[in-house]
């Protein structure tokens, strides 16, 4: 299978895996090349992707109202920080798709870089959101939001980094 087809394919199995878990039917165009050129389609996955998480995540946690009131402004700030770091994920695997047949050492060493520095970045921000989701709702939720959190984010790196030839 090619780098591409893989690529698509591990995009389609995102978007119909997300849509499983909330028991929905999803009608997102996906796109056919998750290279630089396609980067209009790309994002209007990502967001249905985002969309659809949040109708999991608000489902799941099981918010009182009073609680709801405090938390989903706390989440809408945490997702907007999270996508800006997301950004530099997708600029990556584009970069990668757009150059994977000729990538240099140096460049697999800098991607390499990159990856954990966007890792680093996310670790980061989690952190500081604990805290914050800590003041909003109480601890025992605020465990479940980031489990919820992890689990999904298993979903995505699973169907992504499959999508992703190895680098030879």
């Amino acid at each position: 299978m090619s780098f591409r087809l893989r690529i698509v394919a591990g995009f389609l199995t995102l978007v119909l895996t997300v849509p499983l878990l909330l028991a929905q039917n999803l009608e997102v165009k996906t796109p056919s090349d998750l290279s630089s050129r396609n980067r209009d389609a790309i994002n209007v996955t990502r967001e249905q992707v985002r969309t659809d998480r949040k109708a999991l995540i608000e489902k799941s946690m099981k918010l009182t109202d009073t609680e709801a009131q405090a938390f989903w402004p706390v989440y809408d700030e945490y997702t907007r920080d999270l996508a800006k770091i997301n950004d530099y994920t997708v600029n990556l695997i584009t970069e990668f798709a757009d150059n994977y047949k000729d990538l240099r050492d140096s460049e697999a060493v800098r991607m390499t870089e990159d990856s954990l520095r966007i890792e680093q970045a996310k670790t980061e921000l989690r952190q500081h959101y604990a805290q914050r989701f800590a003041a909003a709702i109480p601890g025992k939720k605020v465990a479940r939001f980031f489990q919820l959190e992890r689990r999904l984010d298993a979903v995505v790196i699973l169907n992504v980094t499959q999508a992703i030839s190895l680098v030879e």
